[in-house]
């Protein structure tokens, strides 16, 4: 069975890391730099194949995870203007919300299965209970 450059790499970091040996060990040795290096390219696969850290396929994509980002930096810059009555941050936290509709306008144009279609719902409830929370 051929391996994938996932699980080769992987094993690859696995027979590294069992050179080295941790009770005197010098984090420049060739021993640890190979196993380092070799760890931190299984990362970066993973990440560009959104895999995670067990080598399993990622359910939420990147757009769902930036559209979590908007609606956490909205709630952050709701706070603020909550505590300080600037409407600087006010704006902010609208002008997030507005990001957030963008992306989930992409995710909409990209035919959503159901599950994806439930998670851009929740989406927009949430950005509607910032809203009514902001006026």
């Amino acid at each position: 069975m051929d391996l994938t450059i996932e699980e080769e790499v992987l094993q690859d970091f696995k027979t590294a890391l069992s050179k080295i040996n941790f009770k005197g060990y010098n984090p420049n040795s060739s021993e640890f730099l190979n196993a380092l290096f070799t760890g931190e390219m299984w990362n970066l696969i993973c990440k560009l194949n959104h895999l995670d850290s067990n080598g399993e396929i990622e359910i939420e994509n990147i757009e769902k995870d930036e559209i979590s980002e908007e609606l956490a930096d909205a709630k952050k810059y709701l706070q603020k203007y909550i505590d300080s009555n600037d409407s600087i941050f006010q704006q902010m936290a609208n002008d997030e919300l507005k990001h957030a509709e963008i992306l989930i306008k992409k995710a909409y144009s990209k035919l959503p299965n159901a599950e994806e279609k439930t998670k851009l719902k929740s989406y927009e409830d949430e950005i509607n209970q910032i809203k009514s929370n902001i006026d």
